[in-house]
């Protein structure tokens, strides 16, 4: 992810995420441990949302501040996280 928020940014963008994991009905499917407000539980929420469908990958680099190579990092990372211990949405 990118540096550190300033301005409660990290908490507007969390919020955002929320809304549109609750607007698809799924918000019931994160683990309680995840819908605390942190860096780590947003880039959680971000994967979840860019799996399930929710979000696109323009909406992955906004949220989480990261530019195209960031991202490409990122999936790569994702992708091999959900092979060795699957999704919340499995």
């Amino acid at each position: 992810m990118g540096g550190p928020e300033p301005d409660g940014r990290l908490e507007a963008r969390f919020a955002e995420v929320q809304e549109i994991i609750q607007a698809e009905e799924m918000w019931e499917r994160v683990p309680a441990a995840s819908r605390e407000c942190s860096p780590k539980n947003l880039e959680n929420l971000v994967k979840y949302a860019y799996f399930g469908g929710f979000i696109d990958m323009a909406g992955v680099r906004r949220l989480l501040s990261i530019d195209r190579s960031g991202l490409r990092r990122l999936l790569v990372k994702w992708y091999k996280e959900i092979r060795e211990q699957g999704c919340w949405l499995c």
